[in-house]
């Protein structure tokens, strides 16, 4: 059983359009909750109360989404069973979601271009957040210094929002288009991917420029995701349907490859942080990493086809 206190592993399995209940210990799949809104993708989980939200973007890609979703379903994590959809309507295509300082959730709307406050007690939109792009397809949140950074692909820049006064404050043009988000421990800076080549762009937040590009030396691809561990010590970057991934140790930026499984989607690091995660969509399996050796130390097969995973 998993216990009250936190000790569980979620995993939303895109191409079955469903939601998996692991044992965090063995990665065996205990329960499964079907008929998810199509098209399930990310994941945010809130542990006060102890729930799982979960967009549905639609049935299509990035950038090619004729029949979007406009829901993010609540899932009860200790009864294992979806509680509610929140209906964002006029907004679509919700994808990336993360909880803000403030305690609300913050839900990138793709096709709308907006980003849809929901406020996780009453599981309503509070709030409409233009971002004055196209397509913003993922955000990070800065929490000490209230800021909320979109990568917006489309348009090849980034939108910087300030939490509680809600407009936008700058708009950062950026070399090419990117694809992943992720801000340092520092708020400084924020990485984000290039989306047509292996690198990543290191951009100053304050001052809106790069500086500095960082080439992924054991990728041949453009890369889609870059995650921060919770304890700050590594970045995580998957490329965009290959199978490595890479290790990034911080502050010494010391890169380290690890063969995963077809099209790694994305990943879910340990609390205690001894292991990272990888969810490999195309063949239906998850790879778990040693932090320390920084060897897979199993491969075990979850549902059809997951995209992201997170503990609770």
């Amino acid at each position: 059983m998993i216990s009250a206190r936190g000790n569980g592993l979620i995993a939303v399995d895109k191409k079955a359009a469903q939601v998996l209940f692991l044992d965090p210990d063995t990665l065996e799949t205990l329960d499964h909750i079907t008929g998810m809104p199509v098209l399930p993708h990310e994941l945010a989980i809130d542990h006060k109360r102890g729930l799982a939200f979960i967009p549905a973007f639609g049935n299509g890609v990035h950038g090619d989404n004729p029949n979007p979703n406009h829901f993010v379903t609540v899932i009860d994590l200790m009864a294992r069973k979806r509680i509610a959809d929140i209906d964002l309507t006029p907004l679509e295509a919700p994808h990336t979601l993360r909880f803000g300082p403030d305690g609300l959730l913050y839900v990138c709307c793709e096709n709308s271009s907006a980003l849809a406050v929901i406020n996780p007690e009453t599981k309503r939109v509070t709030a409409v957040l233009p971002t004055y792009s196209c397509n913003s397809h993922r955000l990070t949140i800065l929490p000490r210094r209230k800021l909320i950074v979109t990568e917006n692909e489309e348009d090849a820049t980034l939108s910087v929002i300030r939490i509680g006064d809600d407009t936008v404050r700058r708009t950062i043009i950026l070399p090419v288009s990117v694809a992943g988000i992720e801000h340092l421990p520092d708020e400084k800076f924020i990485v984000v991917t290039n989306a047509f080549k292996p690198s990543l762009f290191l951009m100053d937040v304050d001052a809106g420029e790069l500086r500095q590009e960082i080439v992924l030396k054991h990728h041949r691809k453009a890369a889609q995701i870059v995650r921060l561990s919770p304890d700050e010590q590594w970045l995580l970057v998957i490329g965009d349907s290959e199978s490595v991934v890479t290790l990034i140790s911080l502050p010494q930026w010391d890169q380290y490859p690890v063969a995963v499984g077809n099209k790694p989607m994305d990943a879910a690091f340990r609390p205690d942080g001894t292991t990272v995660i990888v969810a490999n969509e195309d063949d239906g399996t998850l790879t778990e990493i040693d932090l320390v050796t920084r060897k897979p130390v199993r491969t075990v097969k979850a549902g059809s086809g997951c995209e992201t995973l997170g503990f609770f």
